[in-house]
């Protein structure tokens, strides 16, 4: 029968885990478990079989890390990839020569996770799915399972392109929550249905992994059908603790069985186990299910949630084609922050549209730029947008500052990778990048439509014009837009060249720039700028207009003629401009700031 029928009158019990079950019984092995499919096949038939005399229906191919991250090499790879579906075959038919069942039975083409670190939703990442799709087709596979997934971006894409090679293929996708309810992706539960129920080429969903029973339990309680298609839930037997680098899990086979029973009242009908989970638990779970049907589940009425965007001067200017004035404080190196308030306090008197605050930038270590922006809002009332970078924090810390940082109604945020810890410091400081800042935009993009919809933030990012190729350069903004970036802060511009490649990427991208101004101050300042900065180059002639006698006064008169002339070339070209603050003069730049609105 096929799996869409058999689901419509029956309950589905899967296996349990592979990678850490296989473990358990070989204690000393090594390898990684999918390369037991080269290496010790009968080893995966045997653990397998022991799955299918338990009472699992539902066989899961040994195949969920048969990627380009721990395997290179393609052919190898797809070696993996079929041995894992010949594996599965030939233990449901040992299976049904010693048992004598002529039942259903269904292997299902496991594709785990693959994260490209770069894009979410690229080009690549699809084109390794198809390969190890294509691969199972030539096995002759016709259920496809897409398990611990933390996004849709691709889901509907791959569903069609396996019913345009097989018609009749069930397809079906499950994803890992952590105990709060989110994916890595940064979406929530509510999001996650709301997507699926946009995605009708899946032909079943549900949530595996991430968290014990019980949590799962919590989330399941929590979730609104759309639909009649089948619902999965396959939760890990516990949370483990490591020994000796190996996780281990609690037996507690009767705990799992009774919160996975308890999901089956709520409307899943596909049930079985993940990380921890033994033929013991999937055993105890078959005799528990033995004749249930699924329940009748309500069906929720889908409504798409509406978001409000916060309405600040800088944004409301932004999107009506007034140019919002941006200005850059940085952070002290100790706690003193007098100067950065009264530098505050001068701007705000000055009508500057947004205060931003760097983060660490050079990877030196500087006050936090989240709660320095947060105390400023409230105690000098202007408006802040700190810059929050990639390179200090892993993706718990990066939603739990969002978190924060709402709260204390920070509304605007600047999102970049971030410089990379200087080469001297490396023995000792650790950068994190778990995310880019495109995959950090795309979690922000989650946390609007599903925690901040009503007062949600606005974010942008940085634009690093320069380089060889600028279609690439456009590309990637585009990427960052599709992400929900609103404008994009450039680096200091000084040259002819560099404005024109701003006009090209604007021409390329359509996106909203707030064009960079950094005065120069003085000759040694001008020299080292356009010796020891990457990425900003400026003509001989500034530097020649700067004389190592000069006055500071004197010094100051050509930073501002220069910087008002770089604002009137680009004033055609500009949404916005972000100036930079040498050395705090914030004076300065609100001389130059006075200037542009009375002579432009």
């Amino acid at each position: 029968m096929r799996l869409k029928d058999y689901l419509k009158e029956n309950i589905l019990l899967t296996d349990g885990a592979t990678g850490t079950y296989y473990g358990e019984l070989y204690p000393e092995s090594n390898l990684i478990v999918e390369q037991v499919n080269l290496i010790h096949p009968d080893q995966m038939v045997e653990l397998q079989l022991q799955y299918l005399r338990a009472g699992s229906r539902f066989l899961r191919t040994n195949s969920f890390a048969a990627n380009l991250k721990f395997f290179p090499e393609s052919d190898i790879r797809l070696q993996i990839v079929r041995k894992s579906y010949q594996i599965a075959k030939r233990a449901v038919e040992r299976f049904r020569e010693e048992s004598g069942f002529d039942g259903d039975i269904y292997i299902a083409a496991d594709l785990g996770t693959v994260f490209d670190g770069e894009i979410i939703g690229s080009a690549s990442v699809f084109e390794e799915y198809r390969e190890n799709i294509d691969a199972f087709l030539l096995e002759d596979a016709d259920v496809f399972l897409f398990e611990t997934q933390a996004d849709t971006s691709l889901l509907r894409e791959l569903a069609t392109y396996i019913k345009t090679k097989k018609p009749d293929a069930f397809v079906c996708a499950t994803f890992s929550l952590d105990k709060t309810g989110f994916t890595k992706a940064g979406l929530s539960l509510g999001r996650l249905l709301r997507q699926l129920h946009e995605i009708p080429e899946l032909d079943g969903y549900g949530l595996n992994c991430g968290m014990d029973a019980l949590h799962m339990l919590y989330q399941v309680k929590q979730m609104h059908f759309y639909d009649d298609r089948p619902v999965f839930s396959i939760p890990n037997s516990g949370y483990p603790y490591m020994l000796r680098g190996k996780p281990i899990y609690a037996k507690n086979a009767d705990y799992f069985v009774q919160n996975v029973c308890a999901m089956l009242r709520c409307g899943v009908s596909v049930v079985g186990g993940c990380c921890g989970t033994t033929p013991e638990h999937i055993r105890k779970l078959h005799d528990a299910i033995q004749n249930k049907k699924p329940v009748e589940r309500y069906i929720s009425e889908y409504e798409p949630g509406e978001q409000v965007r916060t309405l600040s001067s800088f944004w409301k200017k932004l999107q009506t084609g007034e140019k919002p004035f941006i200005v850059e404080l940085d952070p002290p190196f100790d706690i003193d922050i007098s100067k950065v308030q009264s530098g505050a306090r001068m701007l705000k008197e000055h009508d500057v549209d947004l205060l931003t605050l760097s983060d660490s930038p050079l990877g030196r270590t500087r006050m936090d730029s989240l709660q320095l922006a947060a105390k400023l809002q409230h105690e000098v009332e202007i408006q802040v947008m700190p810059h929050v970078t990639c390179r200090d924090r892993n993706i718990i810390a990066l939603r739990s500052h969002m978190l924060g940082s709402y709260m204390n109604d920070i509304r605007h945020y600047l999102i970049v990778t971030g410089d990379p810890v200087p080469v001297q410091d490396r023995s000792t400081v650790t950068a994190v990048f778990d995310y880019n800042s495109i995959h950090f935009m795309h979690l922000i993009k989650e946390m609007n439509q599903e925690i901040f919809k009503g007062d949600t933030v606005v974010y942008g990012g940085a634009l690093n014009y320069h380089g060889i190729n600028a279609d690439a350069i456009a590309r990637r903004m585009k990427q960052k837009m599709q992400e929900g970036c609103g404008y994009f802060l450039t680096q200091p511009i000084y040259s002819e060249e560099d404005i024109e490649r701003i006009q090209y990427l604007k021409e390329q991208t359509g996106a909203k720039i707030c064009c960079g101004i950094m005065p120069l101050v003085s000759y040694k300042n001008a020299y080292f700028i356009a010796n020891e900065m990457p990425g900003i180059r400026v003509p001989k002639e500034i530097v020649d207009a700067y004389k190592e006698d000069m006055t500071r006064e004197e010094s100051e008169a050509i930073a501002v003629e220069i910087s008002l002339s770089i604002a009137r070339k680009l004033y055609s070209i500009a949404d916005g401009f972000y100036f930079m603050t040498p050395f705090n003069r914030v004076s300065l730049i609100c001389r130059i700031i006075d200037r542009i609105r009375e002579e432009l």
